[in-house]
């Protein structure tokens, strides 16, 4: 389906300060085509600065950050807070 660019919450916190640091915004999306999916995996895009931050999938992302992102979607700074990422 798409490239993984890494594993686990150290990955997202990469993501998210390169997506920052590059004036995006950090989006994570956890289904695709309404399906959760697979090998706890989330989508990561950089909306805004996607050509100078390239997404993919991150796996391993554990299924309590999941349910998570599902229930705050569009709402990234609670992440970044909770994986202690400074913005």
């Amino acid at each position: 389906m798409g490239r993984v660019i890494g594993r686990g919450l150290e990955a997202i916190r990469e993501f998210i300060r390169r997506c920052l640091g590059a004036g995006g915004v950090p989006i994570f999306r956890t289904k695709y085509g309404g399906k959760r999916l697979p090998g706890n995996t989330v989508i990561a895009a950089c909306w805004g600065a996607g050509d100078k931050v390239k997404g993919g999938m991150i796996t391993d992302v554990p299924p309590d950050i999941i349910t998570e992102m599902e229930k705050r979607v569009g709402d990234w700074k609670w992440l970044a807070e909770r994986l202690g990422v400074t913005y």
